[in-house]
Order: C-alpha cells, then sequence, then structure tokens
C-alpha cells in the first residue's frame, strides 16, 4: 500500500507561495518594461497576457496534483504533469524568448522552473507508485 508523498505536498505548498512572489514581481517588472522600454508592435501585449494565461493554468496544476496525492489517484497527478507542461513552456520562454530580459526577469524564472521541475517530476513517480498499486 502506497502513502501520499509528503516530499511533493511540502514542494506544491511552497510552490503556492513562490508562485504569488513570482506573479507580482512579474506583473511589477512587465509594467516597469512597458513604460521603459521600446516594444516592437504586439510583442509587449502577447508577452504581457501570457501573466495573465498563467494565472487561469497555475492554481488548477496545484490542486491537481495536491488532490492527486492526497487521494493516491494518478489521474489528477498526470493531468497536474499536462499543466505543467505548459508552464515550463511559459517560463522557458520568459526566460531565452521574451523581448527584453532583465535579470529580475531570469532569476525569478529559474527558481519557477525548478520548483516545477521538481514538483513535475515528485508527481510523476507518485503517478505511478500509485498506478502499481493498484494493478
Amino acid at each position: 500500500m502506497t502513502a501520499p508523498s509528503l516530499s511533493l505536498e511540502i514542494f506544491l505548498y511552497f510552490g503556492k507561495l513562490w508562485d504569488i512572489v513570482f506573479w507580482v514581481l512579474s506583473f511589477l517588472v512587465m509594467c516597469w518594461k512597458g513604460y521603459n522600454l521600446p516594444y516592437p508592435d504586439g510583442a509587449y501585449e502577447t508577452e504581457f497576457a501570457l501573466l495573465f494565461i498563467y494565472l487561469l493554468i497555475e492554481p488548477p496544476r496545484l490542486f491537481l496534483g495536491s488532490k492527486g496525492n492526497k487521494t493516491l489517484t494518478s489521474g489528477p497527478l498526470y493531468a497536474s504533469i499536462v499543466l505543467a507542461a505548459y508552464v515550463l513552456f511559459m517560463h522557458i520562454y520568459y526566460v531565452a524568448g521574451q523581448t527584453f530580459i532583465t535579470r529580475c526577469d531570469y532569476a525569478i524564472n529559474v527558481i519557477s522552473i525548478v520548483f516545477v521541475s521538481a514538483q513535475s517530476l515528485l508527481a510523476l513517480t507518485q503517478a505511478v507508485e500509485v498506478s502499481r498499486t493498484l494493478r
């Protein structure tokens, strides 16, 4: 019989706290960049919109990961991993593909990549373990 993963739950909990810090810092940096830097047409709006799409995807991802871990069901854990793919893409875009990348952008997104990667790997190991015990 398997048990909920304490490591996964700790990473999800602190990931929620970090997400608040990440979003507020990203919002402030984006506002500063929009005011002070010469963006090409449409680029600023696209990058700013991604920040709000993040708000629609990240809370359900964390909820599904926590729910799957606590209830020992692999479906929500796999759904969390699928949503993590978009979140990782967004963070990688903000590190490497943005029009203007500040040191603050780089730092907060690298921290976020580490959090999301660790959460995804722990969720995957938990989902595989839960799937094995249900057979």
